[in-house]
């Protein structure tokens, strides 16, 4: 007898007023009020692409439209909490407060100008003084959330073993590309943040299409990556909903039985049918020709735990003959009831050598600026005690995420917000960022306690793969 996991629904979101970047619910209100969606597109651009805050601002923009967004919706329902930037400009995060209280972070990572190493040896260069490089144009990733904590259950993130609160509606995760564009021009975005982003598919899917959407966001399909833990239908639903959109998963083990120690959701999506579902969505990126067929595999590297030589030789054999770069994470100490050591240097190593010799690229996560807490869920954790407490708390120190300097194409002046210039005129024609402050029981902060931890630490690497 297999024990499956317990699948509790999550709390359904309820927002008033509603976002207005929200897809779903703006063209339920319009269409009911008999308004033409391309005025409805046209005010997302003006709105997205030129930045107007104020809707009577738009030009011929229908009266009924106009009312209907003033009593019914508002611009962002989510308020930035707080914004901390490394020292070295590599990093930004972002907490985001929801409307409910809820908190959930959005990183930002800056690529372009940095030295890794452990990168594939086709993306090295030497310099003359014998220095490894790599090369990277310069750009913008921001990492996102997809809900309010995981009932996925990993034993080595403290999301996981939080429990699901709630799912964020497509307008609460567009608010966080929003508010991250306001800080540098973002290029790139991974749904790597706090939640298992299919296990909130319809919501997840529209946020994508309106990513990638001339009239709204307009990115590259190719430019946004999802990662699952292995929820197995719905891999098998992005090849035709989201066919176009990167895959990375996050593996951990090459058995079942080890897997389902580290991943207890591995009970009911069996390994077997996880690797299938990899296998059929490469072979449906390679028959549409696209340009980049690979898949992600993150894989946390913890001590004694699935870091031995044995288990490498496992790991090679199973990912064998697969397009796949693998990306060795070793474990970062969290608040798990779990006794987990992080690898030596030296386990490490070897672990990626003996993956390499079955012909798998591979790479091991870099550490570099470590001095704003930039690991999911560090920034909500320091908040939520320091409020606790009334005092602040002393970082702890977790990875960072790697970056490169600023756009050029994005001015130091986009980091100040336009709510200042909007709060004079108090008149309600304004389309304000309107937030609502109150609170919700502490359990709500909490629930932001820790994003998910190791998925983001991936994120640097994959999006540059998807600049390559």
């Amino acid at each position: 007898l297999r024990l499956q996991p317990v699948r509790m629904a999550p709390r359904k979101r309820v927002l008033r007023p509603m976002p207005l970047l929200d897809e779903d619910l703006v063209y339920e209100a319009t269409r009911k009020a008999g308004i033409a969606d391309m005025h409805v597109q046209k005010m997302w651009r003006y709105i997205i692409a030129r930045g107007v805050t104020n809707i009577r601002d738009i030009p011929e923009l229908p009266k009924a439209l106009c009312k209907l967004v003033e009593d019914k919706f508002v611009l962002t329902t989510s308020r930035l909490v707080k914004e901390e930037t490394s020292a070295d400009n590599s990093t930004t995060k972002l907490l985001i407060e929801l409307q409910d209280g809820s908190r959930v972070e959005t990183v930002i990572m800056r690529y372009g100008r940095f030295e890794l190493r452990s990168f594939p040896e086709e993306l090295q260069q030497k310099t003359q003084g014998g220095e490894t490089k790599f090369h990277s144009k310069e750009r913008a990733t921001v990492c996102v959330s997809s809900q309010v904590g995981c009932q996925m259950g990993c034993t080595f993130c403290a999301t996981g073993t939080m429990g699901l609160m709630s799912n964020l509606t497509a307008g609460e995760i567009l608010e966080q590309l929003y508010f991250a564009n306001k800080v540098e021009h973002i290029r790139n975005v991974v749904f790597m943040g706090m939640g298992e982003p299919l296990d909130n598919y319809h919501a997840v899917k529209m946020t994508v299409q309106a990513m990638v959407d001339v009239k709204r966001f307009s990115l590259s399909a190719s430019k946004i990556a999802i990662s699952t833990v292995g929820v197995v239908p719905r891999m098998h639903d992005m090849t035709q909903d989201m066919p176009d959109v990167g895959l990375a998963v996050s593996l951990h083990a090459p058995t079942q039985e080890l897997r389902e120690q580290i991943v207890p959701t591995g009970k009911a999506w069996h390994i077997d049918k996880i690797i299938a579902a990899m296998d059929d969505f490469i072979a449906q990126r390679q028959s549409r020709k696209t340009r980049k067929t690979h898949i992600l595999v993150e894989y946390v590297l913890i001590d004694n735990v699935n870091s031995s030589e044995k288990v490498a030789h496992e790991l090679g054999q199973l990912l064998q003959g697969r397009d796949v770069l693998l990306n060795v994470i070793p474990y970062n100490p969290t608040d798990v009831p779990h006794d987990y050591k992080p690898p030596s240097r030296a386990t490490t190593d070897r672990f990626n050598e003996i993956v390499r010799t079955y012909d798998i690229k591979t790479t091991i996560r870099q550490e570099l600026g470590q001095d704003v807490n930039a690991a999911c869920g560090q920034l909500v954790v320091q908040t939520a005690k320091a409020e606790a407490a009334a005092a602040s708390t002393t970082p702890r120190d977790l990875e960072d995420l790697v970056g490169g300097n600023r756009s050029k194409d994005t001015p130091a002046g986009l980091r100040q917000r336009k709510g200042n210039a909007d709060k004079s005129s108090g008149t309600k024609t304004t389309v304000q960022e309107r937030r609502v402050t109150s609170r919700g029981p502490m359990a709500m902060v909490v629930a932001g306690v820790v994003m998910l931890a190791i998925a983001v630490l991936v994120l640097r690497y994959y999006a540059r793969v998807m600049n390559s």
